[in-house]
């Protein structure tokens, strides 16, 4: 029998939202409000220092309240007052504590003024102001000098002395004085900018509405912009680098039918008055949703060819979505982020599949279901867990929530999902908000629902088996997974279909809740069955063991409505053999349209001789999608010589990666022509440099290191994150270093970006095997003055 959730709740302390202990999901206490922050700041950026004065309008929201802690890590404190008043402060690690006498009265308004400076290593970030090289608009990858921010979770308490916590929504405005030569962008809509008589602009920008803290977002660089405008009359700015237009132009389509289409899927209007997506360079993350201006990494920031790879749609949908849930509705704590970033995931695989069709849609799903299964082969920690992870509250949370619209259906949930945003306006919302609101709009209990796929962890694992009876088909499902304190059998609703030999089907609807279920399909007509379908299109995040025998996985990969069920039914062929199934795989290949078939049919075929085979990958090396043709250079073993003229087309693809996989691919399988395969590609960069770096490790391998210097330039900091990690991993793959790679490698290593410091760390690590290039890396480490934050990154390698 289910537990009622909340039942369970109620019974529970706030340690427990769901069946695993959670300290973390404790909301944060507050004795004051914080209602509104107008921010003055400056920069010195050579320096990454910024001076500031903030001035709060706060009220007291507990009696006789004598104190109040900001957060401010770091943070200088030069004077604060209360009223104009000068008032006493203590600063600590952590922050400063403000004391108030006589003690503040509850209800009343404040207003606090703290002038300050400092110098943070989190949440802002400067980045290319001691480098020597240029903005270049010829080169997306060479370092540019910015400044930009990332607050979640709780970094802007790093630059901004706060209560940085979700739980405190504030109307903010932020004047920011700036060199006049650079842009500025930040929350909210511009409301003037002056020029200065030293050379700088103040630029001033406010917000309408309040956000949390963590939302408070500015980019300093050097940008152009484009406007989109959609349906509603909403214009989307989007930010790009002078020169690279037609970079933008790639990046930034279907920004305006993205807006669109959220409105229309939420059937709520747009929460704020502007919006605009920002790139930057050495971006911690992909993305960040800060209200009304999301920065994003600009490795995404592409043109045509980079496309199939590194696109920005889903990410721009997804960080778009934010700005209803996120941003308009927030959490109150870690518990119940999967509110935000499973919409976020799963509005940006809606807008996909209307812009990319159905086939993509469930494609995507299914890359969903494998992300999440792994994680859920690693502890079963459930959606609704602050500790659940990045799989769980995007790929799983984004599954969950296409269950739920399959369970109620798609017109009672687009009215749930309005009325939730309708009663949270600018609020912040935990999971039993939206669990009732299914109540509250429909009278629909879905508590079961939300105790099995957010408060518990796991999936259930189904074993169906299936006996063809005269007048019905007998069907038998068994939930195998293991059961415990949070993982227990699941109850769906799940699609069971009958396929005929004569192309008809019966789709029944079974509720699967026991450890056993039967059911008999009647076939009053006594057709032939050609297959069975369970759960088709895989609707239910599970695991399905479902044995077929070649007949029925024939029939069905020909057959099946559903391009998933074709595609699982083709991949069950893997093991057989090719005799059996070769002439069955061409003709599917032949008569299908989705690069996901097409490329799971190449790789079975990939190294057969037959000569219909070898006909099959010379057509999908022509393909018009560049997926289908990365599929045949990355599965073959051996060049047979009836593909080499074809294959050697792709060092010529118009896809970057293409050509980087076929220039690595054919100078390992055919040797003898790398000098012709580097002649070429000799003048192609690809998308962050991966067709040149590749092309210099392939170079250098095979002529001494005659290009070396090239190699190591590469990594050094006048290029972005990417650039530098393919050089060091090339330099790392030709074991090469000297004094300006181990330059390079410590640079990196201090970087904030964890994603350009970890590389470096595993490549210093791995180079130090070596004792000539121990004692290079060992010798450089003491040559160097280091400072106390540096030594701490740097950590034993220097040992």
């Amino acid at each position: 029998m289910l537990l009622l959730v909340s039942t369970f709740l109620s019974a529970q302390s706030p340690e427990l939202n769901c069946y695993m202990p959670d300290p973390d999901a404790t909301i944060r206490s507050h004795n004051v409000d914080f209602k509104k922050l107008d921010l003055d700041i400056k920069f010195t950026p050579e320096d990454g220092k910024l001076e500031g004065v903030a001035v709060y309008l706060f009220n007291a929201i507990q009696v006789k309240v004598d104190s109040v802690f900001l957060d401010g890590p770091g943070i200088i404190i030069q004077n604060i007052t209360l009223n104009k008043q000068a008032t006493r402060f203590k600063t600590d690690s952590a922050g400063t504590t403000v004391f108030f006498n006589p003690p503040l009265v509850r209800n009343q308004d404040y207003i606090l003024q703290i002038q300050y400076d400092a110098t943070p290593k989190r949440g802002i970030y400067f980045v290319g102001w001691n480098n020597s090289k240029t903005d270049d608009p010829n080169d997306p990858t060479i370092i540019r000098k910015q400044i930009w921010t990332q607050g979640q979770g709780v970094d802007n308490r790093y630059w901004i002395p706060s209560y940085d916590g979700l739980n405190d929504k504030l109307i903010t405005s932020l004047n920011i004085t700036f060199d006049k030569n650079y842009t500025v962008v930040s929350n909210g809509a511009l409301k003037n900018a002056t020029e200065n008589s030293n050379g700088t602009k103040t630029w001033k920008y406010e917000m309408p509405h309040p956000h949390a803290l963590y939302l408070i977002m500015l980019a300093i660089g050097k940008y152009e912009y484009l406007d989109y405008t959609s349906k509603n009359g909403m214009i989307s700015r989007q930010y790009y680098y002078p020169g690279t237009k037609h970079y933008a132009e790639h990046t930034y389509q279907y920004s305006a039918e993205m807006m669109d289409f959220l409105v229309d899927e939420t059937n709520t209007t747009y929460p704020w008055t502007t919006y605009a997506n920002v790139p930057v360079q050495e971006f911690l993350y992909g993305a960040m949703e800060n209200t009304t201006a999301t920065i994003f990494s600009d490795f995404f920031y592409q043109d045509e060819r980079a496309f199939p790879d590194k696109n920005y749609v889903d990410i721009n949908a997804h960080e778009l979505t934010h700005q209803w849930f996120g941003d308009y509705i927030t959490a109150w704590s870690g518990s119940s982020h999967w509110l935000q970033e499973s919409f976020a995931t799963y509005y940006a695989k809606k807008f996909r599949q209307k812009i990319s069709g159905d086939d993509y849609y469930h494609w995507k799903r299914r890359e969903e279901m494998n992300t999440a299964f792994d994680a859920d082969s690693k502890n079963n920690l459930p959606v609704g867990h602050s500790g659940a992870g990045s799989p769980r509250v995007y790929q799983k949370g984004s599954i969950v929530i296409d269950m739920l619209r399959y369970v109620v259906g798609d017109e009672q949930f687009k009215i749930a999902i309005h009325d939730f945003l309708a009663r949270y306006p600018y609020d912040n919302v935990e999971s039993n908000d939206f669990e009732m609101q299914f109540m509250r709009s429909l009278g629909i209990n879905v508590e079961w629902f939300f105790d099995e796929w957010i408060y518990r962890g796991g999936f259930p694992v189904y074993s169906v088996q299936y006996q063809k009876q005269t007048d019905f088909t007998q069907i038998t499902i068994q939930q195998q997974q293991i059961q415990n304190g949070t993982i227990h059998l699941f109850k769906m609703p799940v699609h069971v279909q009958v396929h005929y030999l004569d192309g008809s089907f019966t789709d029944d609807v079974i509720w699967v809740e026991n450890s056993s279920t039967e059911v008999n399909i009647p076939n009053a007509d006594k057709k032939e069955v050609a297959f069975v379908l369970f759960d088709p299109n895989s609707m239910i995040y599970a695991k399905v063991n479902f044995p077929k025998a070649y007949t029925e996985l024939k029939y069905q990969a020909f057959n099946a409505p559903n391009m998933m069920d074709r595609y699982d039914a083709i991949v069950m062929m893997r093991e057989l053999g090719l005799e059996l199934k070769r002439e069955d795989l061409i003709a599917i290949y032949n008569k299908e349209n989705f690069f996901g078939i097409k490329s799971e049919i190449i790789s079975q075929l990939a190294n057969d001789d037959n000569k219909s085979s070898l006909a099959l990958l010379k057509t999908a090396l022509t393909d018009t999608n560049p997926l289908v043709r990365r599929a045949v250079i990355s599965n073959i073993q051996t060049l047979h010589k009836s593909l080499e003229k074809s294959a050697t087309t792709l060092l010529v693809d118009n896809n970057y990666t293409n050509i980087e996989i076929a220039l690595t691919r054919l100078s390992t399988l055919n040797p003898d022509k790398t000098k012709k395969y580097l002649e070429v590609t000799a003048n192609e960069k690809g998308a962050t440099n991966n067709i040149r770096i590749t092309w210099l490790e392939i170079a250098n391998r095979t002529n001494n290191n005659q290009y070396i210097n090239e190699l190591v330039n590469y990594s050094s900091s006048g290029y972005e994150f990417r650039t530098r990690n393919a050089a060091i991993g090339a330099l790392v793959n030709l074991n090469y270093c000297d004094q300006a790679a181990v330059a390079n490698l410590y640079n990196a290593l201090i970087s904030s970006n964890h994603r350009l410091s970890t590389p470096a760390r595993n490549a210093l690590t791995k180079l130090k095997a070596t004792p000539e290039y121990n004692k290079l890396i060992k010798d450089y480490y003491n040559s160097k003055i280091w400072s106390d934050w540096e030594q701490r990154k740097i950590g034993t390698i220097k040992d």
